[in-house]
């Protein structure tokens, strides 16, 4: 039998739940609720979101709570705090019957969490093994929060943690055979001693996403039937994936209604705009991203590098979220490869287009520059010049006008085919 040893007293790992219905009466036996709790930096509402579709493949009725509101049984409610209520409310009288709620750091920070709620926690990641990520203020933040959210998990929860961020899955949470942990390889070294241990995980081999805590379980699916990887290019969206299903399985999803749900599901950009949005566009391949620290931009670029293109081409505005001290990283990561570069809002942050110019002029080869004056001038231009098998990269300060935009050029596009 798999177990870990704490002191003298052997503590196996326990099974997973047969069934959702199951997981749900033997919390309701212990007297906790079933709230799912997902935490992390980046890739929070992903997850969540590709987490509802698997469940409601299994029949699961839910709400959610994200930073963009709440959503119950995939309608999207007015307020936050009345319907949130209201769901719960409703999981109580059994109208529903599960809970998924987004865990923001500055949030937990300011207002705490009840003690020893959540029965089930995931943490997608807190900066990827990167120092100068760990050296923030906004991190050291996170951390205290994640200390929190630690200590609002119900003594007998499981956490779904990435193992690939020392941050989330190293230290105290080590030995606990209650953890899964979610990794690109099984060889990574918190994941390979955890296994050794008898605890799960969820990896990738071969191309096929495995789960379980033999070394080698048969596949689920693979990873070219996942829509939302992109076959398997985007990695930060494979970590995303293999956090929803390390979730779902916890909650006792059947293993063969998840990979249908995976294989069906296509993520909403206006439900998740400025979350790697993907479009074709004139031959291209466009996607749209929200501003963020350099030590996470470089993950989405990366994924943008490998795709088939022939010219690299990048749109930025003011990135206000990005601290300017991290701005001309920033700057010489999207100038890199030579490519294209348009910039716009250089009147109203003269200071902040500086920080990224600084950056842009530190790379070997430089990309050629267009001024724009606004983030709607900037897309018009990108797609007057945009050719046939470029990769177009946009960090959008208002997502949901730069997705509608690629969304009407994508359907005139159609219209004009048929």
């Amino acid at each position: 039998m798999s177990a870990t040893e704490v002191g003298r007293q052997v503590l196996p790992a326990p099974p997973l739940p047969k069934s959702v219905p199951s997981w749900i009466d033997g919390l309701r036996r212990a007297g906790a609720q079933p709230v799912i709790a997902v935490a992390g930096s980046r890739g929070k509402s992903t997850v969540i979101h590709l987490l509802d579709a698997i469940l409601s493949a299994a029949g699961v009725r839910s709400v959610l709570w994200t930073d963009h509101g709440v959503t119950i049984q995939g309608r999207k409610q007015r307020g936050e705090l009345v319907p949130w209520t209201r769901g719960m409310s409703l999981i109580a009288s059994g109208g529903l019957d599960l809970a998924i709620q987004e865990l923001d750091w500055d949030t937990v920070a300011a207002v705490g969490l009840p003690q020893g709620a959540y029965p089930l926690v995931a943490v997608t990641n807190l900066c990827a093994n990167n120092d100068a990520c760990l050296l923030q203020e906004e991190t050291l933040r996170a951390v205290r929060a994640l200390r929190s959210i630690r200590a609002a998990a119900h003594p007998d929860a499981r956490l779904v943690l990435n193992g690939d961020d020392w941050a989330v899955a190293g230290g105290d949470n080590e030995a606990d055979p209650r953890n899964i942990l979610v990794t690109q390889s099984r060889d990574t070294p918190l994941v390979r001693s955890h296994l050794q241990h008898g605890g799960m995980a969820a990896w990738v081999e071969d191309g096929a996403v495995r789960f379980g805590s033999n070394p080698d379980p048969a596949p689920l699916f693979a990873l070219a039937n996942a829509p939302i990887t992109g076959g398997g290019g985007f990695g930060f969206q494979v970590a995303n994936l293999l956090t929803a299903v390390g979730i779902a399985r916890a909650c006792g999803v059947e293993s063969t209604t998840l990979a249908r749900a995976i294989e069906a599901y296509r993520p909403d950009p206006m439900a998740l705009p400025g979350s790697f949005n993907l479009f074709h566009v004139r031959g291209a391949t466009a996607i749209v991203d929200l501003p963020t620290q350099p030590w996470f931009m470089r993950v989405p670029l990366r994924a943008v590098g490998h795709l088939a293109a022939t010219r690299q081409v990048h749109v930025i505005g003011a990135a206000l979220p990005v601290p300017i001290s991290d701005l001309p990283e920033t700057g010489r990561l999207l100038g890199r490869g030579g490519g294209l570069l348009v910039m716009h809002g250089e009147k109203e942050h003269p200071e902040r287009a500086a920080a990224i110019m600084q950056g842009v002029a530190q790379n070997d080869l430089p990309p050629v520059i267009i001024h724009a004056e606004s983030e709607s001038a900037a897309i018009t231009a990108v797609l007057r010049v945009l050719r046939p098998d470029d990769a177009l990269y946009i960090v959008a300060d208002d997502a949901n006008t730069v997705i509608r935009r690629l969304q009407r050029a994508e359907n005139a596009e159609r219209a004009s085919i048929a």
